[in-house]
């Protein structure tokens, strides 16, 4: 239990903001809901937004110190950073020994801390990947943490802590839990014998609870299993052309062969892939293989989010890839199927989600972590200007809808009144002080305790 709720405790993060669930939403197949949100753009590696390279990776933290001191980034200025790559899926993760698109994390994990050997990696094939894979985030910069953040903080963090503070509709069990253990240092010593809060534990906890995210319960597995109406006619045809065409990267249980390779989705040089952890000029461009159970849930496809669409990403593989390959051939050799059997295609892929990951059913099932807001940004429009003030004095007077009542709380006094307004025109055009946290020059949480709310 203590792996699941770190897992989802945002306060895990240098500014309270990000948790590993936000990247890895359960419904949406363990990989990042956000993707498709505007801000979640990084420019690649041209460094100009809106071009052919553009990444949809995920949103992160702002450029700050560990004390707290923003700095203007490069490429993202006061805004919220973006990872290079989309997440990959938190669910099934526990049988794979390499872990992220360039396999840099595991089979053997490392003391965080100390760097002895925790877990060798010739123990079993997955051996400590996901304890490889838990740590990295916590201590990066542009993902959860700070410029050269060290445990010492995240041990800080947690000890002043109120687990599970910013979180709302915690499940039961969770509930139970906290009741009897309400800050960290009791829920380390109910986990572990002992209070000690250690990076080597915080990674140990997590992916034991990555451990129980198996999702096993498709139409595919009923299927197998000897129920021949869980999968449609269309379906059926699609298993077919899936069998003759794709098992050679997709077989297994988890549709996934656990290899790197270069399938023409960018170009080479743009991303380098497993090259960048092995050296080896034979991995540029490389990256491993993504598991299929739940891939509807996942949008975007690939490791740069590049495809929108199940659709899009079987017409790719259809004409060979986007890019050719060094020797000038295609990405990955074309299938040339009809427009009928990529569509069975797409729905096969369909019969491949778990219905518990969709609905966020246990194990899948997690607390809501808190809405991310402008303050200012009364209607929502994505900027603070003197439209925001307009629109909450017709919400005061005129009965408009508050979108998200925290950013219309200007002053963060837990009330909406003429004084906000008011906050916001001094703020405009009178030099007031910047305005409260997560201010308007980004989104965050609300961190203040009231009974206003942000809804999605």
């Amino acid at each position: 239990m203590l792996g699941k709720i770190l897992f989802w405790e945002t306060q895990l993060s240098t500014d309270s903001s990000i948790a590993c669930g936000s990247c890895h939403s359960m419904e949406n197949g363990g990989s990042d809901s956000r993707s498709f949100d505007p801000l979640s753009v990084h420019p690649g590696p041209d460094g100009n937004f809106g071009t052919p390279d553009d990444i949809r990776g995920s949103i992160g933290v702002q450029n700050q110190s560990c004390l707290g001191v923003l700095s203007d980034d490069p490429i993202f200025g006061l805004e919220r950073q973006v990872t290079r790559r989309k997440s990959p899926s938190a669910i099934n993760a526990m049988f794979d020994g390499r872990l992220f698109w360039d396999g840099r994390a595991g089979p053997q994990f490392l003391n965080p801390e100390t760097g002895a050997v925790s877990i060798p990696g010739n123990t079993n094939p997955a051996a400590g990947a996901l304890e490889a894979q838990a740590v990295g985030p916590i201590i990066s910069d542009a993902e959860m943490g700070c410029e050269v953040r060290t445990w010492d903080d995240v041990r800080a963090r947690l000890l002043a802590a109120a687990p599970l503070q910013y979180a709302n509709d915690i499940p039961q069990a969770m509930l139970d839990t906290l009741s009897q253990f309400s800050d960290y240092e009791s829920l380390f010593q109910m986990a572990f014998g002992s209070p000690e809060i250690t990076g080597e534990r915080i990674a140990f906890a997590i992916a034991t609870y990555e451990r129980t995210l198996l999702a096993d319960q498709t139409p595919l597995d009923q299927f197998i299993a000897g129920n021949p109406n869980a999968l449609s006619p269309q379906q059926v045809n699609g298993m077919n052309v899936f069998l003759n065409n794709c098992l050679p990267c997709h077989g297994g249980p988890f549709l996934a062969d656990g290899v790197f390779h270069d399938i023409g989705v960018r170009p080479e040089n743009e991303d380098q892939g497993r090259f960048g952890v092995t050296g080896n000029p034979g991995d540029i461009g490389r990256f491993k293989t993504p598991p299929l159970r739940n891939v509807e849930l996942r949008a975007p496809y690939f490791h740069n989010g590049g495809k929108q669409t199940l659709a899009e990403v079987v017409s790719f593989y259809n004409g060979g890839g986007d890019f050719q390959n060094p020797d000038g051939g295609p990405g990955t050799p074309p299938l040339n199927l009809p427009a009928g059997a990529q569509a069975n295609l797409v729905l096969f892929l369909e019969a491949l989600t778990d219905e518990r990951v969709r609905n966020a059913l246990p194990p899948f099932d997690h607390p809501t972590l808190a809405t991310h807001f402008r303050r200012g940004d009364s209607n929502r429009d994505g900027s603070v200007d003197i439209s925001d003030a307009i629109h909450c004095l017709q919400y005061l007077f005129d009965g408009v809808p508050a979108f998200c009542e925290d950013a219309t709380d200007m002053n963060d006094d837990g009330q909406l009144n003429i004084a906000d307004p008011v906050r916001l025109l001094g703020r405009l055009f009178g030099g007031g002080e910047i305005l409260p946290y997560p201010t308007e020059l980004t989104r965050g949480p609300d961190l203040t305790a009231d009974p206003l709310e942000c809804l999605d």
